[in-house]
C-alpha cells in the first residue's frame, strides 16, 4: 500500500493560527502544535486532550453516512469526506476556522464561504446523483464540511445571502413538511429564536422533480455556532449522566444567562414534545459566538426539525404507536421523561397549538389516509401536554 503524503496545515481562526498540524493526503490528523499566545482560539472542543482534537477534526468532515456520500465521492475522484474536508481548507458556513496549506500566505478574506462565490459540488451531487457535471470548475473552493445525514446543499441567492436546501429520505417528502410545519408551529406561539423553513422544489435522483425546503444561514463572519455535542467535550461527565445539566454548566460559565437556557430549552422540549421530534441530538443544539471578541451571544435558533411527526412509521403501523415510550436522540431516551426538565410549564401557548394540517397534502405518498392519522397522534400529544401545564407529571403515570 502507498505510504499517505504528509503536508502541514495551519488551523486557522480567521486569521489567527492556533495550531500548526500535520494533515495526511487523506485527511488524518498527525502531529501537532499549539500556539500558545493564541489558545484562547482554540476549539473549545477541542481543548480538553489529544484525543479531543482527534475527535474535533474528524467531526468537521461531511459524515459518511450522508444519503449519497458514496456515490459522489467517488464521482469526485475523493478516497473520503476527510480528503474532501482537505480539498475545501475545512471552510463552513457555521464557523470561522479554516485550514492554511503552509507557506501559502492564504488569507480569511480570500477563502472564507460568507463573502467568497462558491458551488457546494458535494451537496449537489448528493441530492441528484444523475448529475453529470462536475461543478468544481466553477468555483475555487467547494463547500464539503456541514453536518448531518440528510441530503443537502448550500446556495447562494441573488442577493448574496446564503441558503440551505435540504431533501428527504426515500420517496416521501414528509421530513421536508415537518420543517414548514414546525416553522408554523413557532409563528403561532410568537417565538423568534427559530431557523423558518421554506417550501422549494428540487431536482433529485432520476431527474424527477421533489419537495425539499430551504433555510438561510444564521451564522456570519460576526456570528458562529458551537454544538451543544463539542461544548460537552471540554468537561468531564459522569457515567450514565443526562447531558442536560452539564451543558448547562457549561453554557452558564461561558456566559450564558441562567433564564435564558432555562427559557430556551423549556420552549424547545416542549415543542418537540409536540412535534414527536426524536432527533434533537447534541449537534442539533447549538450557541452563538462572536469569533473576534469570543464573546457568547446565546443560544442559536432552533435548528432541524424535519425528523419529527413518525416521519419514519408506515402509515399500518401509526396506530400501534404508544405515546408515553417513544424513544428519542436527546438528553435521555424517553421523549416524555424530557419533560421533567421544564421549569416553566406555560411558555407554550398550548390554545395556540392548534394546526393546520392541509400541509402534509404536498406529500405524495399516502398523503390520504396518513393525514388523520397524523392529526390524530398530534390532538393527544396536545391533551397530554395541557394535561401537563395543569401540573400533572405525566412521565410518572406510564
Amino acid at each position: 500500500m502507498a505510504k499517505k503524503r504528509v503536508e502541514e496545515y495551519y488551523l486557522m481562526h480567521k486569521d489567527i493560527p492556533v495550531c500548526l498540524m500535520e494533515l495526511s493526503s487523506d485527511g488524518r490528523l498527525g502531529n501537532y502544535k499549539r500556539n500558545l499566545s493564541a489558545l484562547e482560539h482554540f476549539p473549545i472542543g477541542a481543548q480538553m486532550n489529544d484525543v479531543k482534537f482527534h475527535d474535533w477534526w474528524k467531526d468537521r468532515a461531511i459524515p459518511k453516512t450522508r444519503n449519497g456520500a458514496k456515490s459522489a465521492l467517488q464521482r469526485l475522484g475523493y478516497e473520503s469526506t476527510n480528503s474532501a474536508l482537505i480539498d475545501n481548507l475545512a471552510l463552513s458556513l457555521s464557523d470561522c476556522y479554516w485550514i492554511q496549506p503552509r507557506g501559502e500566505g492564504l488569507t480569511w478574506a480570500d477563502v472564507n464561504l460568507f463573502t467568497n462565490d462558491f458551488v457546494d459540488t458535494f451537496g449537489e451531487l448528493t441530492i441528484n446523483q444523475d448529475q453529470v457535471v462536475d461543478l468544481r470548475n466553477k468555483t475555487q473552493f467547494n463547500c464539503a464540511a456541514s453536518q448531518g445525514e440528510l441530503q443537502k446543499k448550500w446556495c447562494i441567492d441573488a442577493s448574496g445571502k446564503r441558503y440551505m436546501i435540504k431533501g428527504n429520505y426515500g420517496e416521501s417528502y414528509q421530513q421536508s413538511i415537518n420543517e414548514l410545519f414546525a416553522t408554523e408551529l413557532h409563528k403561532k406561539q410568537d417565538f423568534s429564536n427559530y431557523t423558518a423553513y421554506q417550501e422549494i422544489m428540487i431536482t433529485v435522483q432520476g431527474g424527477i422533480e421533489g419537495l425539499g425546503c430551504l433555510s438561510y444561514d444564521f451564522c456570519s463572519e460576526n456570528k458562529e455556532i458551537i454544538s451543544a455535542w463539542e461544548l460537552l467535550q471540554s468537561i468531564k461527565i459522569r457515567q450514565n449522566e443526562s447531558y442536560y445539566y452539564p451543558l448547562k454548566r457549561v453554557c452558564l460559565s461561558l456566559g450564558v444567562k441562567e433564564e435564558e437556557f432555562d427559557h430556551f430549552m423549556d420552549y424547545e422540549i416542549m415543542t418537540d414534545y409536540l412535534l414527536s421530534n426524536t432527533d434533537r441530538h447534541m449537534n442539533n443544539i447549538s450557541i452563538i459566538r462572536d469569533p473576534d471578541t469570543l464573546e457568547i451571544l446565546g443560544m442559536a435558533p432552533i435548528y432541524d426539525s424535519g425528523n419529527s411527526m413518525f416521519y419514519n412509521i408506515p402509515y399500518e403501523q401509526l396506530d400501534k404507536v404508544h405515546l408515553d415510550e417513544i424513544n428519542t436522540h436527546s438528553f435521555i431516551q424517553k421523549e416524555i421523561k424530557l419533560l421533567s426538565y421544564v421549569k416553566d410549564r406555560n411558555i407554550v401557548d398550548i390554545n395556540k397549538a392548534e394546526m393546520d394540517f392541509s400541509l402534509y397534502k404536498k406529500d405524495l405518498l399516502e398523503r390520504h389516509i396518513r393525514i388523520p392519522k397524523l392529526q390524530e397522534l398530534y390532538e393527544r400529544k396536545r391533551i397530554k401536554l395541557k394535561a401537563f401545564q395543569n401540573g400533572k407529571d405525566i412521565w410518572k403515570e406510564r
